[in-house]
């Protein structure tokens, strides 16, 4: 009895592998095992060296299986190498850039993930399968990538790119088992946080009004210092925007810059619009500066043709103006939209939290609080007053 088993399973093994070998390929239920329940998928591929691989594939269900087998039978050559060599890191990052991102990132985001991606990680694991990226490969590529001068916050940016593809192959698109442990978690050395400056109010009021600022580069400061603006917004502004009868400015317009450094007008971040409140000191400074100026009159207009100036000549006239204006040397732009949300936080606990969100563009509080809050010791000597007040 025995040895009639084992004849009739040597003759079923005989049939799969005929089956694979005539071009058909085999897709069956596994009926014992560890694998009892899912499907095996056997096929012999042909290479043009006359050489024959023996494929053999398990699958949770028959349609994944028959799947794989009609690419095997049906796809392209470049295509069928891919399915057998498995999915490389290179392709599921095309994948995603073309099926996936467009739908929810910026054109400016996806360029720089692919700008990293070609410089930094494309030539060391492009072409490497994605559950075989070896992790101890990845350690030792982010330490080249160190010591060979990359800055520690690109290699943040990369390390984050790398993780998020990744993950997006495990879920929710199912092309990585989720018992792979991604390659490119692995600790790097952080960036050390710069620092930066939030000034009182005196501080405010001593550099806009300094004797050193034409009206020009005054207004500049002032909608950075007392209207809170970001950059793309103040670069895009244009005289109709400033709504003098209702003290408001209307932030509707941002210059956004591809990866390329080509500038467009489009709507502000997260292409939300608002109401940014403008105070009698900083009216007063626009109106000097902007009262003559036509409707559609960029305020800060490049040379010779009314088009926003190119970000790095904005930033030419910035370290004019903090050179002037006596401010603090490494200084920006950011620092200032810093500064005016963190006078509002801590000095202005009367002003609603909406109408604070709508003035900033915050989509929330905790924007705010996370990002813009830093000891201020005008707010610092409220609270000991209040405390001396209440506990006397």
């Amino acid at each position: 009895m025995l040895r009639i088993a084992q004849i009739h399973q040597f003759s079923q093994c005989g049939v799969m592998a005929k089956r694979a070998e005539d071009k058909e390929g085999s897709c069956k239920e596994v009926l014992k095992g560890k694998h009892k329940g899912k499907w095996r998928v056997q096929y012999t591929l042909g290479h043009d060296n006359g050489t024959k691989q023996r494929l053999s594939r398990i699958f949770a269900t028959k349609t994944d299986g028959k799947d794989f087998l009609r690419s095997l039978k049906y796809g392209a050559k470049q295509d069928v190498e891919k399915v057998v060599r498995g999915l490389t890191l290179e392709d599921w990052f095309e994948w995603l850039e073309k099926n996936d991102w467009e739908e929810t990132l910026t054109e400016k985001t996806i360029g720089g993930r692919r700008q990293r991606f070609d410089d930094y990680a494309k030539e060391a694991f492009g072409k490497t399968p994605l559950t075989m990226i070896d992790p101890l490969k990845v350690k030792a590529h982010y330490k080249k990538l160190l010591e060979k001068g990359v800055g520690k916050a690109t290699l943040v940016e990369l390390r984050s790119d790398l993780v998020r593809v990744f993950n997006q192959g495990v879920s929710p698109y199912q092309r990585i088992p989720m018992t792979v442990a991604n390659p490119f978690r692995l600790p790097i050395p952080r960036p050390v946080p710069r620092n930066a400056f939030a000034l009182t109010p005196k501080e405010v009021v001593k550099a806009v009004n300094s004797k050193e600022l034409d009206p020009e580069r005054r207004a500049m400061l002032a909608v950075f210092l007392l209207g809170g603006v970001r950059l793309g917004e103040q670069m895009a502004m244009i005289r109709k925007q400033l709504r003098f009868d209702d003290n408001l400015i209307i932030i509707d317009r941002a210059v956004r810059i591809s990866p390329s450094g080509k500038q467009t007008i489009t709507l502000p971040k997260k292409d939300k619009t608002r109401n940014a409140v403008m105070c009698s000191r900083l009216k007063a400074i626009l109106w000097d500066y902007a009262k003559g100026m036509e409707s559609d009159q960029l305020l800060w207009a490049a040379t010779f043709e009314n088009k926003p100036r190119m970000r790095k000549l904005v930033y030419a006239t910035w370290r004019t103006i903090r050179k002037d204006a006596k401010l603090p040397e490494v200084m920006t732009p950011q620092d200032c939209r810093l500064t005016h949300t963190n006078i509002i936080e801590k000095l202005m606990p009367e002003v609603s939290t909406t109408t604070y969100k709508e003035h900033v563009g915050h989509a929330a509080v905790g924007v705010t609080e996370a990002n813009y809050t830093r000891p201020l010791s005008t707010a610092q000597k409220i609270l000991h007053d209040s405390l001396d007040r209440v506990f006397r």
